[in-house]
């Protein structure tokens, strides 16, 4: 399986940008299946629960995939044009539509203006507690990424007041500052703190943000962010 993984990310990594999420979810997780049909893939691998990514490019193979794993509940990076075919055998129980941005390699980027630190798993249940997406986060998910990603913390008078790590795929993620601290830049310096922490591993800097979530999306484009496509996360009924 090792192998076969590793000859995966080089194929992906021919069109990185496309699918960095899968490339980073395969990077950052045990895989525990891998289907492919003419040059089409479906590989599901576990974080918080089973998750499904698909590279592929047209329907017949699309339907071909899903024929072959027909047992799976959660989609991660799902392209607009897959939704209906993933979603027409069965219901939803939700779907997380969200722009994905990421980073030109030749954007500058400013340094930090103050000190930004590393979280520690000391601050999990309060970081779920402040979240606005607790219904997705457990505490083990939550320690597995501050214990195995970059992450960036603010603290004031040993208050955490302002932070930011990584989801299971590498996408810059859960990025808060506590309400009566914002307007002060600490979202920006955050930001700047993983992206510096990504490009000296040698990483593309990418996220995925709602988008009604204005705020996030222009900080990420004031950095120089770009966007590529929207994708989703599906959750089918049982």
């Amino acid at each position: 399986m090792k192998e076969e993984i590793n000859k995966l990310i080089s194929k992906f990594k021919q069109d990185e940008i496309s699918n960095i999420s899968t490339i980073g979810f395969i990077e950052n997780n045990p895989i525990t299946e891998i289907i492919e049909i003419n040059n089409s893939y479906l590989i599901k691998g576990t974080s918080d629960v089973e998750w499904a990514y698909i590279v592929c490019n047209n329907v017949s193979d699309l339907r071909a995939l899903l024929e072959k794993s027909s047992n799976n509940t959660y989609f991660a990076s799902v392209e607009d044009w897959m939704i209906p075919i993933i979603t027409e055998k069965r219901n939803t129980e939700w779907i997380l539509s969200t722009m994905r941005y990421y980073l030109p390699e030749n954007v500058e980027v400013p340094e930090n203006k103050i000190e930004v630190i590393p979280l520690t798993t000391d601050h999990i249940g309060f970081i779920i507690s402040q979240s606005n997406y607790k219904q997705f986060l457990t505490p083990s998910f939550v320690e597995d990424r501050i214990s195995k990603s970059i992450s960036a913390a603010i603290f004031k008078k040993d208050k955490l007041v302002a932070w930011g790590l990584t989801h299971d795929d590498g996408a810059l993620g859960s990025l808060h500052v506590l309400d009566e601290y914002r307007k002060k830049g600490y979202g920006k310096e955050i930001l700047i703190s993983l992206i510096h922490q990504n490009r000296k591993l040698g990483r593309i800097s990418f996220a995925q943000i709602e988008e009604k979530n204005t705020k996030a999306s222009n900080l990420a484009e004031q950095l120089g962010f770009v966007e590529d496509r929207r994708v989703s996360w599906i959750k089918l009924k049982e």
